[in-house]
């Protein structure tokens, strides 16, 4: 007689408990952004509309379809909501890289930087005042670690360039010159705010691009 056995029963790995885990995930962390997201931009709205200081948190929170215990699961105030919307508009580099001449010189792409930004700081005047004013008492505002690093490395990245096309003078700390421009830039944001907008934001960031690079370029 031939003994007969079962086969040991195999368990599946739990690769599809782990997939459908990590969907889950993915879902949540997308609907938190996506919260964030829409009382950004329902902030956004409103802060235009109706001013900072005349928006409300619960207005916020109905423009944006949450409930408004939500909101502070994202902001402790409605300031930090502000400095949110400042680290877009006055710290990161939202654009194309269309916008930088390919066939310019490294002075030359650094300004059409700079003008583009100018041109989205022009069209929003009242919020971006409201933000440089909090922003001097608040000082993270424009010392967002993630903002900086963005906006260095575009400078960095074209400084480089330049550098290597000779166009900069190769004893040039590249580095030190993408902090000066960076700060640079801010200092002219809050004299363009205190000026009350009586000058072309746009005019003196050209200037100080011009002056730096008399500064650091090959003659």
């Amino acid at each position: 007689m031939i003994a007969v056995f079962d086969r040991p029963k195999l368990h599946p790995p739990m690769v599809a408990d782990e997939t459908q885990a990590d969907i889950s995930l993915s879902r949540r962390e997308a609907n938190k952004r996506s919260k964030r997201q829409r009382l950004l931009h329902a902030s956004l709205r409103l802060f235009r509309e109706k001013g900072f200081e005349n928006t409300t948190v619960a207005e916020i929170t109905a423009a944006a379809g949450v409930a408004k215990g939500t909101f502070f699961n994202y902001f402790a105030t409605k300031e930090d909501v502000l400095l949110a919307l400042g680290e877009q508009t006055l710290g990161k580099l939202h654009l194309n890289f269309q916008v930088i001449p390919g066939r310019e010189s490294t002075c030359g792409k650094i300004k059409a930087i700079f003008a583009a930004l100018a041109a989205g700081l022009d069209a929003d005047r009242d919020l971006v005042r409201e933000m440089v004013y909090r922003g001097l008492r608040l000082p993270d505002l424009v010392d967002r670690r993630r903002a900086r690093l963005d906006f260095r490395a575009t400078l960095v990245l074209l400084l480089n360039q330049g550098q290597r096309l000779g166009e900069i003078r190769s004893d040039v700390d590249i580095h030190f010159v993408a902090d000066m421009l960076y700060t640079l830039y801010f200092q002219q944001v809050v004299s363009w705010c205190s000026n009350d907008f009586r000058t072309s934001l746009s005019d003196q960031l050209n200037q100080m691009v011009d002056l730096v690079f008399a500064g650091i370029g090959n003659r």
